[in-house]
């Protein structure tokens, strides 16, 4: 019984971690990324050239070990939040040498921004 319960808890939260994360469609989250650094940052047309893979690789790497944290049972909402902070520093610091300096602290602040967001909708739930 114990472990039926488990299983169904671990199924939930795993459809609710799903749900909770707005536009689920990697695609559409891809091109939601792409176009607020557009935006925030005042990108030329050859800048969103050069981070578009970039921003894509990173998408599917975070992915991929977020699925393999909830495939292994370990799911562990602060080491998750703790890689994909490792990961964004990884992928602004590649960001950045594309970037003008007056950018990069453009997208620093753009970084805070989104972690306010997050943490706001984190204490909605």
């Amino acid at each position: 019984m114990k472990k039926i319960a488990l299983v169904l808890f671990v199924a939930v939260m795993a459809m609710s971690s799903v749900f909770a994360q707005p536009g689920g469609d990697p695609a559409a989250r891809l091109q939601r990324e792409i176009e607020g650094l557009t935006t925030e940052l005042g990108l030329s047309k050859d800048q969103v050239t050069k981070i578009t893979p970039i921003v894509t690789e990173a998408q599917n790497k975070q992915r991929e070990e977020f699925a393999k944290m909830r495939e292994s049972g370990s799911f562990d909402r602060d080491k998750m939040m703790e890689l994909r902070n490792k990961m964004q520093a990884e992928t602004d610091k590649q960001l950045k040498a594309i970037l003008t300096p007056e950018q990069g602290v453009k997208l620093d602040a753009y970084r805070k921004k989104q972690a306010e967001e997050r943490a706001k909708r984190m204490q909605g739930q």
